[in-house]
């Protein structure tokens, strides 16, 4: 999802929320903190919103007077929050994470309870933003990657290579392994421990439950993530059409991880959105997957993608819904690939005791759909973490609108 989509995004559910409070009639009946033209009322928020560089209902700034209010804006390299709201750093990119580190550009966040005052954090690490992430790299982590090297030897190809091809005593081979790997260790999930300390601050624990689930998981150290459904039988496959990376249905870890969800049982369910931009993503008909080849190595100032290529993995095993529990740090993952392969946004999860589980999705691509999954069995408890063995079996549906 483009971060300009999201700002968008942000700005319209601002207005919608001021439309849908019967209070907020006009901009006009409004009045705004920051605006030194106009005094303070009740917005029916509870609290009073930052004016922002666009004028909103919520500010309460007259027509009038938005001309002068809004001909400036100081943009403050920090984050800014309504008077009465506070924000601790709980964790920064580099942080250690387990045997590993706090990844890049966190989106979709799960807090699952433990006790009074604490619990475990679990984190989307979606994408690194190329230019940015090759800047700051050495700085934050401490080392560096030939990054100059590279983006010199892809010049000569426009900026792609297909290095999966390349011989494995390639010198270049070996730098963009090091550049995909660190790219693709900052991206995935995270699972931290944390808790509220008697000052009202929240701070980490760092516990047994701390870990990293990243990009390459599983393709070093062994921790695979599983999968279930359909699309295993697929990954099992020793004659296919396609490409297969021979590991059976063994999965090598998970990125572009966008929104998510969390369970009754005290599971999170964390979306796979736009994989496209590591893995090729269409498929032959037996399911398989087009070869590394369809998605080469790209790199330029302002990006580095395609960073699966050189490991070869299969772009089939990406694109799907991953279920991990937090409180087991044994669990690295599994793909419920009967909730679909398509771009991920969020889920929804309804589970009452007696009725079958139901699990919504959204493709959040142009032409996209709602999806549902109704499981064949039915729920026993809602809170009973063997729910997740009903995401197993079931029908999945896609809504289509219907003409009137």
């Amino acid at each position: 999802m483009a971060l300009q989509r999201r700002n968008f995004l942000k700005f319209m559910a601002a207005v919608a929320s001021a439309v849908a409070l019967g209070k907020l009639t006009s901009c006009t009946q409004l009045s705004s903190t920051p605006s030194p033209n106009s005094g303070l009322v009740d917005n029916g928020l509870g609290f009073q919103p930052l004016q922002g560089p666009l004028p909103l209902p919520t500010d309460g700034v007259e027509l009038a007077k938005q001309s002068q209010s809004y001909s400036t804006y100081e943009v403050v390299d920090d984050l800014v929050l309504p008077e009465g709201f506070t924000y601790d750093v709980i964790a920064a990119w580099g942080d250690k994470v387990g045997d590993s580190r706090f990844g890049y550009n966190n989106d979709y966040l799960s807090f699952v309870a433990t006790g009074e005052g604490e619990g475990l954090l679990t984190v989307n690490f979606e994408y690194i933003s190329g230019g940015t992430w090759m800047q700051s790299y050495a700085q934050v982590i401490g080392k560096s990657l030939p990054f100059a090297e590279v983006k010199s030897a892809a010049a000569a190809t426009q900026g792609e290579i297909n290095a999966f091809a390349l011989p494995n005593d390639d010198p270049l081979k070996a730098k963009i392994q090091e550049i995909s790997r660190e790219g693709l260790i900052d991206q995935g999930l995270g699972v931290i421990s944390i808790k509220k300390t008697a000052d009202g601050k929240w701070e980490r624990t760092n516990s047994p439950m701390d870990r990293r689930i990243t990009g390459i998981s599983g393709l070093i150290d062994n921790r695979y993530l599983k999968s279930t459904g359909p699309a295993a039988a697929v990954f099992r496959k020793e004659q296919v059409q396609g490409y297969t990376d021979q590991l059976g249905d063994r999965i090598i870890g998970s990125f572009q991880n966008c929104a998510g969800g969390t369970t009754p049982w005290g599971t999170v369910l964390s979306a796979e959105e736009n994989f496209q931009a590591q893995v090729p993503e269409p498929v032959y008909a037996d399911g398989s997957s087009f070869a590394p080849e369809n998605c080469p190595f790209v790199i330029s100032d302002k990006q580095v993608n395609g960073r699966a290529n050189v490991f070869g993995l299969a772009g089939n095993k990406y694109g799907w819904m991953v279920e991990i529990d937090p409180a087991n740090p044994n669990d690295y993952g599994t793909k419920h690939t009967l909730l679909g392969r398509f771009h991920h946004e969020a889920v929804g999860v309804r589970a009452v005791e007696g009725k079958p589980l139901a699990v919504y999705s959204g493709c959040d691509r142009r032409g996209g759909h709602v999806y549902k999954f109704v499981s064949k069995g039915v729920v026993s408890n809602p809170q009973d973490k063997a729910n997740s063995g009903l995401l197993a079996e079931g029908t999945l549906y896609a809504a289509v609108k219907i003409a009137a």
